[in-house]
């Protein structure tokens, strides 16, 4: 359950950078995609762009499209419908910048790079490796 990982786009006008927040628990693949699907299909009504914009607002305690708000978060931490439990509410952390042949770096087991061209994701294992490319629709 607590296998942190970054979710986060390419920039712009530097593919190789990313631009990403941290997820604190199911990191997995086969946890993040499925919710990153669902707050693509259901939040941002299938808008890529706005899927990213939801998930670099925050670091993140976890994601979820469905989950209930927790009546005694975690001081600190609120509830966004339809995205997840943020981190902490405190003052917003800057987004983690960092280019993937420097993801080792970052201790992370899982790296998602989500693409608005094509509606994907690509799933990068701790050390920026490619290791797979999930459609969301």
């Amino acid at each position: 359950m607590g296998t942190p990982c970054y979710v986060g786009a390419a920039d712009p006008a530097r593919p190789t950078i990313v631009r990403a927040r941290y997820v604190h628990f199911d990191g997995n693949p086969s946890s993040v995609i499925p919710q990153l699907r669902g707050i693509w299909a259901t939040t941002t009504r299938r808008d890529t762009r706005a899927l990213i914009d939801a998930v670099l607002a925050h670091d993140w305690d976890y994601l979820g499209p469905d989950l209930a708000p927790d009546p005694r978060p975690v001081t600190g931490q609120h509830h966004v419908a339809g995205v997840g439990m943020t981190l902490d509410d405190t003052d917003p952390e800057p987004l983690t910048v960092f280019p993937l042949s420097r993801a080792v770096d970052l201790v992370a087991t899982w790296i998602y790079v989500i693409n608005p061209v094509d509606d994907t994701v690509t799933v990068h294992s701790g050390d920026g490796e490619p290791v797979g490319v999930h459609h969301l629709g």
